[in-house]
This record gives C-alpha cells, structure tokens and sequence, in this order.
C-alpha cells in the first residue's frame, strides 16, 4: 500500500491500517495529489476507509475441492494455472479448482498482491522467496515452499514494478 499524507498523519494511519498494508492499492489524503487509480479519503472520515478495506479483505473465490464448494481468499492464494476455461488455485497445502477463467481472476485481484507471470499463471508476491535471472530477460520465481515457476519477458517489467511497490 502507497499512502499519501501529511507527515503528522502518516505513523497514525500506517497504525490503523496495518492489517491491510499489503494489498497494492494507493490512498490519498483529501488536499494531496496523485496521478493514477487511487482512494481519496478524509482524517474526519477513516471509518470509510476502514470499511473499504474491510470490504476488499472479505472478497473471495469459489473453488470445488472434488465434491466441495470453498471460499479462498486472495491473501491464501499461492498461485493460479489457467487452463481454458477454469484455472487451478493453489494454497500453501492444497490446490482447487475454479470454473473462471484466468484473465477474469487477474481483473477481479488487481488490487491484491497477485500478478500475471506468464500466460497462463498468477502469483502471490508474498508468497515468493527469490528469483533467479534466466535467459532472454526471462527469471525463474522460488516460492518459500521451493515450487519454481517462469516469469516471461513479456510481464517482467510489470511484475518487477509491483514488487518494488510493495518493498519498504
């Protein structure tokens, strides 16, 4: 999360809003400016912001596990394979099946630590250990749990600029 403040506010809000400084959003305090897709908010006025925040904690997808529909939430998500129409959702110790296709999971996680590395595979930044340069501009992406997956040149750019915006 980007917050833009004034200085007295800024250690307050980080306070508040600790819980939710991980999703890849922008907030901008009423008075400050920020070219971009942003939240504008007001200090009189936080208990809407919480509320937005809140509301996007207690998005989630609908999954099957074999016979079972499940909630998922984005911040349990490991990654996502697309495959035609229904994409596979791993977590840290299970994986899932959603009938929605990938490109409509990557608009509906915009605002969540996921992003597109390939054609057809979305991850969770958090979840990510290193990665390693390969050929072509291309890097190989080490999960904590040892799992490697490719990042194409294609979303290279882009994937590097959301992790540095999620760096302290």
């Amino acid at each position: 999360m980007k917050i833009i403040c004034s200085n007295q506010h800024l250690h307050q809000l980080k306070s508040l809003l600790r819980d939710y400084l991980h999703l890849d959003t922008v907030i901008v305090e009423k008075g400050y400016e920020y070219e971009g897709l942003c939240y504008y908010f007001s200090m009189n006025h936080l208990d809407d912001l919480l509320m937005y925040f809140q509301s996007m904690e207690n998005q989630y997808i609908l999954c099957y596990d074999e016979d079972k529909l499940c909630k998922i939430l984005p911040s349990q998500i490991v990654y996502i394979e697309g495959y035609s129409k229904e994409a596979f959702i791993y977590t840290d110790h299970h994986h899932y099946l959603t009938h929605t296709k990938l490109y409509e999971l990557e608009e509906r996680l915009t605002n969540h630590s996921l992003i597109r590395v390939n054609k057809s595979t979305i991850v969770n930044i958090h979840f990510i250990d290193y990665l390693i340069p390969d050929i072509h501009r291309r890097y190989i992406i080490v999960f904590k749990n040892k799992k490697r997956i490719l990042l194409t040149r294609n979303y290279a750019k882009t994937f590097i600029e959301k992790l540095r915006r999620q760096a302290l």
